[in-house]
């Protein structure tokens, strides 16, 4: 069975403020979804990361793997594009093929697509990445059986997660929503 859960935010953004900080216009609230999932992956350099590693710092989060020739270069590409716009945050991509994804592997495809300093693409056990992914994102991950001597398909979720500096998910917003920018600006 394939899970797809898909999150949006159905309330509508409130105006960046212009101040950027914590602030949040008068009668107004943001969402909060909860705590991000907690996690020990190994990122592209072959160093151990945690959601501890992320504490005290605004950071989004996408779900990708490197032979992906559908989503996952766009969603890549929007991230190298958000990172330039917004470097003081930091960025997360996790790996839903980690199996493949190693991090020589991942690393490479971070050089490709110019990752700065401050973006971290994470891999590690299956069994540790779906439970990050499924039940601590609430992002579809999974793999279909295509056809005899075809590579498995693998599914998963293409929204950005935003997560906040105390650890707890803002917003799902799509990768190419104003959405994105506007949160970020919020919870810097």
């Amino acid at each position: 069975m394939i899970l797809f859960l898909m999150l949006a935010c159905t309330t509508p953004a409130p105006p960046a403020s212009s101040a950027g900080g914590d602030e949040i216009p008068a009668g107004q609230t943001e969402d909060d979804f909860g705590p991000a999932p907690v996690f020990l992956l190994t990122d592209q350099d072959g160093k151990t990361r945690t959601h501890a590693d992320f504490l005290g710092k605004v950071w989004v989060a996408d779900f990708i793997f490197t032979t992906c020739k559908d989503v996952c270069p766009t969603l890549t590409a929007h991230m190298a594009e958000v990172q330039l716009k917004y470097p003081w945050a930091s960025y997360v991509s996790f790996s839903v093929d980690p199996t493949n994804d190693t991090p020589p592997v991942l690393l490479a495809y971070a050089q490709h697509f110019h990752a700065q300093p401050g973006w971290s693409f994470l891999t590690g056990p299956v069994a540790d990445v779906r439970r990050v992914v499924v039940d601590g994102f609430k992002q579809a991950m999974d793999t279909r059986a295509v056809g005899p001597g075809e590579p498995d398909r693998v599914i998963h979720g293409d929204r950005f997660v935003v997560v906040d500096k105390v650890g707890h998910m803002r917003g799902f917003p799509e990768a190419q929503s104003p959405e994105l920018g506007a949160l970020l600006e919020r919870l810097r």
